[in-house]
């Protein structure tokens, strides 16, 4: 008596691609795109600006030691300085969206801009800011003094 083989079927659902199909060549990427470069799906309202770092402040003196100091507080486009090394919070991010109405105004993104106002602080960088997006959240991201 002859043995019966089982012959693989080629269609159906279970059907395991061929290598052929399975390593397809791709074409050669020169560059990323990026969604931050797409200036024309933005409002005519907002733009992007880039996050320099925190500002730390002497508590006795109010002199900056460490992080960012901008040449003219009044005109954040007329530059700044790193003294010391660059401090980041824990959740920087490089780029914020804001309204050009704002322009003048917001010079950080969110998270070192509240870590530039809790260093101010007396209650030191412990000190809890509440936040409209998450009102129910106390706990706050440890800082480690790197300056």
């Amino acid at each position: 008596m002859a043995k019966r083989t089982k012959s693989k079927s080629r269609g159906g659902k279970n059907r395991k691609p061929d290598i052929r199909e399975r390593v397809s060549p791709q074409p050669a990427v020169d560059r990323v795109e990026s969604p931050f470069e797409e200036i024309e799906s933005l409002d005519n309202d907002k733009m992007f600006i880039e996050c320099p770092g925190v500002t730390v402040y002497d508590s006795q003196t109010r002199e900056v030691i460490a992080g960012v100091e901008f040449l003219d507080e009044q005109d954040p486009d007329a530059g700044y300085r790193i003294i010391g090394q660059p401090v980041y919070a824990p959740e920087h991010r490089r780029r914020r969206l804001i309204k050009k109405a704002h322009r003048g105004l917001i010079r950080r993104c969110q998270a070192c801009q509240d870590l530039t106002v809790r260093l101010i602080r007396r209650e030191g960088p412990d000190f809890y800011i509440p936040s409209a997006r998450h009102p129910h959240r106390r706990q706050l991201k440890p800082v480690e003094k790197s300056w």
